[in-house]
């Protein structure tokens, strides 16, 4: 294992998933912690030495040797490959960087909706831009998610709970359509479709009950209130 001293990696402070792997690296040695810097705390003169529209969708990793710049998925097999060269084949594969370009897509395009947060107080907000195609993409996704955690663990019969929590379930869904602004109602179903996909992973813990319902369906929808007003 080896520290990447040339390397510099800047990333979205406001992102809980982004704060994660990027402290992730400095933990395990792959990068030294002065290298990792929040975008509202990065200094003008290095936002200048980047591609700012392109690194508010692909996080940046800055070579202070080369002034090079690596983005998105290649920043992160960059580092993967020099910490684990084993997994560099797997990196050059089509099929496999199809996929991951996909996915990360998906994620950075819908990271604050993912992550319900706000722009930073101060500094550089590199808040992605509304994509319509990606939004959908991940709203699809965690429907399905909900759905198959539903089909799988969801075996109470239908109560007064249950009927509760459906009513709810479709009040919200049709405050959601009578939205007019499109990025508003993406924006509306992007925060519904993660609440429910964490409150049914939440509740296939615990297990599908009443009682679990009864707790967690009012959480959720407060949640989702807190959500909205950011």
């Amino acid at each position: 294992m080896k520290t990447l001293s040339n390397k510099l990696i800047i990333y979205d402070d406001v992102c809980p998933l982004c704060k994660a792997y990027t402290n992730g690296f400095v933990n395990i040695g792959w990068l030294l912690p002065q290298h990792r810097i929040g975008f509202s705390q990065a200094p003008k003169e290095l936002l200048e030495r980047i591609d700012l529209d392109r690194a508010r969708h692909e996080i940046p990793l800055y070579d202070t040797e080369t002034k090079q710049t690596l983005y998105g998925k290649d920043a992160l097999f960059f580092i993967l490959g020099e910490e684990i060269p084993m997994l560099k084949p797997l990196f050059r594969l089509r099929i496999f960087r199809f996929l991951i370009t996909a996915l990360y897509q998906i994620i950075t395009y819908n990271r604050r909706i993912i992550a319900g947060t706000k722009a930073p107080a101060s500094g550089f907000d590199c808040a992605p831009d509304f994509n319509l195609r990606y939004r959908w993409l991940y709203i699809a996704l965690a429907g399905m998610g909900t759905s198959l955690i539903a089909f799988l663990h969801f075996s109470i019969p239908p109560t007064m709970v249950v009927y509760g929590f459906y009513g709810l379930l479709v009040f919200c869904v049709a405050k959601g359509l009578i939205i007019t602004d499109l990025q508003r109602k993406t924006d509306y179903f992007g925060h519904l479709a993660t609440v429910l996909l964490a409150l049914h992973i939440v509740a296939a813990c615990f297990g599908f009950s009443d009682l679990s319902l009864t707790i967690l369906a009012p959480l959720a929808a407060y949640w989702l209130a807190i959500r909205l007003s950011n």
